[in-house]
């Protein structure tokens, strides 16, 4: 398995976590990093770092963050790169729906399978 760790500005991950576990109707191993404004890098890139080790599974981590560019995306860039950990960025419900029903992939096949979720989750009418 892999574990999934979403960073995201505020409660948004909580608030993502929330319905989908709404969605799916039973608990989701789901890791989440709120990112404040007030505090500090070092204790904001700890938080990431600890939030890492408690969802690593068997065959890794993959971290979603929720805007390119962004300090939630920047920070776990950064934790991510000391590990080989791939991001995704950009977090939708599909694509959280997509991660967490193929959980069992590798955490570098998982994240092309975030990407295509998030991107088949963005529809114009």
């Amino acid at each position: 398995m892999t574990g999934v760790v979403v960073v995201s500005h505020g409660n948004l991950g909580n608030t993502f976590k929330n319905e989908i576990e709404n969605i799916l109707d039973h608990p989701v191993r789901l890791k989440t990093v709120a990112v404040s404004y007030r505090a500090s890098v070092e204790h904001t890139l700890a938080v990431i770092h600890e939030a890492i080790r408690a969802a690593i599974d068997g065959q890794g981590v993959l971290l979603l963050t929720d805007l390119p560019g962004a300090t939630p995306h920047n920070l776990a860039c950064q934790a991510a790169q000391e590990q080989n950990i791939p991001v995704v960025s950009g977090v939708n419900l599909s694509m959280l729906l997509k991660v967490l029903n193929h959980c069992e992939k590798p955490p570098h096949d998982l994240a092309g399978l975030a990407a295509r979720g998030g991107r088949q989750g963005i529809l114009q009418v």
